[in-house]
């Protein structure tokens, strides 16, 4: 399976979103868990704390699934590993991975899970720091609490 570099996928979004070239941006790789061996980049244009934009690009592919702008009032990845890692409590040498899924922790794949190893089993945290023990898939419409 060929997939495109992380550059080939900010220069996409880049060209699907009219994103200036002066505009920062940073990717990041999210392993599909619905669907096994895909994946695709996170791409968030913007400072590091005030994401202007993001995208989902097919890793293989290079399709740009899903974008949006954004307020630019915030970071897109408001935890990061090393935080995501601190709040499972699994230790320090635990390994976080992005991942993602529709389920009630995040609808939306510009709003990937950290996978998080924990003893036999994974944790799970969302991008408001919340825990999950598992990915639940989302029900009919409503609020995913």
């Amino acid at each position: 399976m060929a997939t495109i570099s992380s550059q080939e996928a900010i220069a996409r979004a880049r060209a699907a979103m009219s994103i200036d070239s002066a505009q920062a941006a940073r990717a990041w790789l999210v392993q599909r868990l619905d669907r096994p061996r895909q994946a695709y980049y996170l791409v968030v244009f913007g400072g590091e704390d005030a994401s202007i934009a993001a995208a989902a690009v097919d890793a293989t592919q290079g399709v740009v699934e899903t974008e949006a702008h954004l307020s630019g009032d915030r970071a897109q990845l408001s935890i990061d590993s090393a935080r995501a890692v601190a709040l499972t409590d699994a230790g320090e040498n635990a390994q976080a991975e992005l991942v993602w899924q529709p389920c009630k922790a995040s609808r939306s794949p510009l709003y990937p899970l950290w996978q998080i190893r924990v003893a036999s089993r994974y944790a799970y945290v969302d991008q408001q720091g919340i825990v999950w023990d598992e990915l639940e898939m989302p029900g009919p419409g409503g609020h995913a609490g």
